[in-house]
């Protein structure tokens, strides 16, 4: 068809239906990446969400086993004899065990270094042979003692407690069901003065 030297292309009628299916096959793309976008972060959320009461949990036992703990050593310090005394080293430093990781159970402390000669160094540079009449107290035999916690008369309270994993928690970071939170309070004998 020409009209004073043009050419037109022919009028074509498109069904309508084929544009609402083109229209539509968007709109499903679309809601069907949005679905998967809100799974992958509902999935992320949970998973933070789990790791929060995961430590809360752990926090609470913490908390529980250290009250235990101070109410035992609280007994210990107010019983009118003096209870047997755990020997208390000390410590320089730790070896972090077979896993390679601090602060882990199977962590051993070091004894062996300059923790053990420092009392005796730091009062070996006081000088306390120079004071003529200085009292034969616990400060004075600190160097040469092998039991500290005793000489200080200090009594150990102690508790313990396991702590179930989380599901999530137990397959995705810590490989155990249980974890065992332990806490130790120390504090001195008071001879049942109160």
């Amino acid at each position: 068809m020409t009209e004073g030297g043009r050419q037109h292309a022919p009028f074509v009628i498109r069904h309508p239906s084929s544009v609402v299916c083109r229209l539509s096959s968007v709109v499903c793309f679309s809601r069907g990446q949005a679905m998967v976008e809100f799974m992958v972060g509902l999935v992320v959320v949970l998973v933070l969400l789990a790791g929060l009461i995961q430590i809360g949990q752990l926090t609470h036992a913490h908390t529980r086993t250290m009250i235990a703990a101070r109410a035992t050593a609280g007994l210990l310090a107010m019983a009118s004899n003096f209870p047997a005394s755990e020997v208390a080293s000390r410590i320089s430093d730790w070896d972090p065990g077979d896993d390679l990781r601090r602060h882990t159970h199977d962590d051993a402390a070091m004894v062996t270094s300059n923790a053990v000669t420092l009392p005796g160094e730091l009062f070996g540079q006081a000088h306390l042979e120079r004071v003529p009449d200085a009292p034969a107290n616990a400060l004075a035999t600190l160097s040469s003692s092998t039991n500290a916690a005793g000489d200080f008369f200090l009594v150990k309270g102690e508790a313990s407690e396991e702590v179930t994993i989380l599901p999530v928690i137990h397959r995705l970071v810590y490989a155990h069901s249980t974890l065992e939170v332990e806490s130790d309070a120390w504090l001195v004998w008071t001879e049942g003065i109160y």
